[in-house]
């Protein structure tokens, strides 16, 4: 034998050391990890929640006052100061004050709103996790569903080649033949179906975990699961459930948009300071003093029927259909409870097994000789 060099004796282990880890079987709770760290949904609406609370600071806040400069009754002609006795210099400041308590029903709106983003985000993860632990078990049950019929195949073609041998010699009749022909066959479809099944759960666990194929093995074994709470404690979680509180959030922010609304019953107000420089003197020869001005401006809500009336109406409605939206996330909810049971499963399978492709069948069945009863 030649002796390696250094360098290919190393580039030869890292190699056998990625192969090993390509094929290192993918523990549950490094598939959770994984789905959770690349899924951009979870992450999308924890961003929203979080502007939405940055927003909801933003929208307790009165609005930035205004500043005003300029030069007041100045004569065109000489552009002097000191000719007029009104000519001034003024510079003022006004602050506008939203109706009623507008300010506080719209924080507490945008924050409603980023509980309902928060909530989202809760149930995208239950869901992720949920989708990534069906696929695993599904991995797993299938491959060794997949190891077990390729042992029962093995036997199988023994006994088909023993039938056949025992049928030349006349030992054994065509009906025997057959019928092993066809264990055979429906071994087949059960081993395409399973294999089938095992690549879909296979693609979706490489999809939501972001590994690429051959990176993801079968599961050394099941993992210790937690017994599943009744259908009893699932009914009393309902209100506790993700989506149910996202709608309930969204149902608080439209209670809080509809007394929004109702404060533009009230007036608002804006006041407004100013000070106004003046130079020259009087006729008695004193000098101009300088002039303060105070203002006060209140908006008249007199004609409500078109405006606030039906931004009233809006908001209700809008606050109705999310009460309709919530009582429809419940039902669904417990809908999927009341279906939970022991009879899904059986009946899921069935089911599938019913609507399995059988080409292979047909003719072995019709050339099976049926004696009559």
């Amino acid at each position: 034998m030649f002796p390696l060099s250094r360098p290919v004796a190393v580039a030869l282990l890292l190699f056998s050391w990625a192969n090993v880890q390509a094929q290192t079987p993918l523990t549950l709770a490094e598939a959770e990890r994984l789905a959770l760290a690349n899924d951009v949904a979870v992450r999308e609406s924890q961003a929203q929640a979080q502007a939405l609370r940055e927003q909801a600071v933003a929208d307790g806040q009165l609005p930035d006052p205004a500043l005003t400069l300029g030069a007041m009754s100045l004569p065109v002609d000489t552009l002097s100061r000191s000719t007029e006795p009104m000519t001034q210099l003024s510079v003022g400041i006004s602050q506008a004050f939203p109706p009623g308590a507008t300010l506080e029903h719209q924080a507490a709106r945008t924050t409603h709103m980023a509980g309902a983003a928060d909530a989202e985000a809760a149930a995208r993860e239950r869901g992720l996790l949920r989708d990534v632990r069906e696929a695993y078990l599904e991995l797993g049950y299938q491959s060794a569903a997949l190891q077990v019929l390729a042992d029962t195949r093995r036997v199988l073609v023994d006994i088909v080649a023993v039938t056949k041998s025992l049928y030349r010699v006349g030992r054994a009749n065509l009906q025997d033949v057959l019928s092993a022909q066809l264990e055979q066959s429906l071994l087949d479809d059960r081993e395409h179906e399973s294999q089938a099944e095992r690549d879909a759960a296979l693609a979706g666990l490489q999809r939501w975990t972001g590994t690429l194929p051959g990176d993801v093995a079968a599961p050394a074994g099941l993992p210790e699961l937690a017994t599943p709470p009744t259908q009893e404690q699932l009914q009393a979680q309902l209100e506790a459930h993700p989506m149910v509180a996202a709608a309930s959030a969204r149902v608080a922010a439209g209670q809080e948009a509809v007394e929004a609304a109702r404060q533009q019953y009230k007036p608002g107000w804006m006041v407004n300071v100013s000070y106004g420089d003046r130079i020259g003197r009087e006729a008695d020869g004193m000098p101009r003093s300088d002039l303060v001005t105070a203002m006060v401006t209140m908006d008249l809500p007199l004609f409500p029927g078109k405006r606030q009336d039906r931004r009233v109406a809006a908001s209700v409605g809008e606050a109705e259909a999310m009460r309709f939206a919530r009582d429809g996330v419940h039902r669904d909810l417990a809908g999927s409870v009341c279906r939970r049971g022991n009879t899904a499963i059986p009946n899921r399978f069935c089911r599938r097994h019913a609507t399995m492709p059988r080409p292979r069948l047909a003719p072995i069945a019709m050339a099976s000789p049926i004696s009559p009863r």
